[in-house]
């Protein structure tokens, strides 16, 4: 964060968020021992896809709002608790489900989960609780509102590296083209990370602490990117992700099926693979 980005955000910590001098430190260096901890201990509105949008990244996904996607976050709790927070893969954490825009600012965050709860579980606790995430009707599922990959089919972009890079039929170029943009989440996942360094590994906070920490993050993540003409962690983020595998998370995909959704996703990989065939 530069000086500029800093001051500003001061600003706002002692006018909106209620931060005072105490007598033996200012609200700035306050401030400063908070980012200093998160990054070394180590609603917005977003706007959807036009209808004339260009870039082949997003022109298939007109209306959509973004992309969703869970990650781990490493964390401590007492004993009794652990079976409730290991994953599969045996390790500790918190279950969060972000939603990013097109531009890599977090539209919605939803720390505090334990890791062994099912995405599908997450993303339907989302989607009904009070301030939770608003889908405006008509995807993880194909579900109003959300759009899923085709399964049993190539996805995951390193699926698509070696000797055989190309899709082989419209389900597998509608996988690749739906990864593709998917993809910002994951990225966002990891420009974070790599911001906050807290987000590594667990802290001795106590689950509820720790949560509000997930969530500064993001906001401070979403703060420095709207301030900040040149994000410095992004292309160290990008080029990262580009050579290492991705963690399989696994999409949530488990709301409430819809045959109309599922039928445009149908009609929408026809039409790519009728492009992509010059039909």
């Amino acid at each position: 964060m530069d000086r500029k980005a800093f001051h500003f955000l001061a600003s706002l910590a002692t006018n909106i968020g209620g931060l005072t001098d105490s007598n033996n430190m200012s609200t700035t260096k306050k401030l400063a021992m908070f980012l200093n901890i998160s990054a070394h201990y180590e609603k917005n509105s977003p706007n959807p896809v036009a209808e004339d949008e260009t870039d082949d990244r997003w022109k298939w996904f007109k209306g959509c709002l973004g992309a969703l996607d869970g990650t781990y976050i490493p964390i401590r709790v007492l004993t009794i608790y652990k079976p409730r927070y290991r994953t599969r893969k045996g390790d500790i954490t918190t279950n969060v489900l972000g939603v990013s825009d097109r531009n890599l600012n977090f539209t919605y965050v939803l720390p505090g989960w334990e890791g062994s709860a099912a995405d599908g579980r997450v993303l339907r606790d989302v989607v009904v609780r009070r301030n939770g995430l608003k889908v405006p009707e008509g995807g993880y599922t194909n579900g109003n509102g959300f759009l899923s990959r085709y399964r049993g089919y190539r996805y995951w972009l390193r699926d698509w590296q070696g000797d055989n890079p190309s899709p082989q039929c419209q389900e597998e170029l509608f996988n690749m083209k739906h990864a593709r943009a998917r993809n910002v989440i994951k990225r966002e996942f990891g420009v974070v990370k790599g911001r906050c360094g807290i987000l590594k590994s667990p802290s001795w906070y106590s689950v509820k602490i720790h949560t509000r920490i997930i969530s500064a993050c993001c906001l401070l993540h979403n703060f420095i990117r709207r301030e900040m003409e040149v994000d410095p962690l992004d292309m160290e983020t990008e080029f990262n992700m580009e050579h290492q595998h991705e963690h399989e998370h696994g999409n949530i995909d488990t709301v409430e099926p819809s045959d109309e959704w599922t039928t445009w996703r149908d009609e929408l990989a026809q039409s790519m693979w009728n492009e992509r065939s010059g039909n």
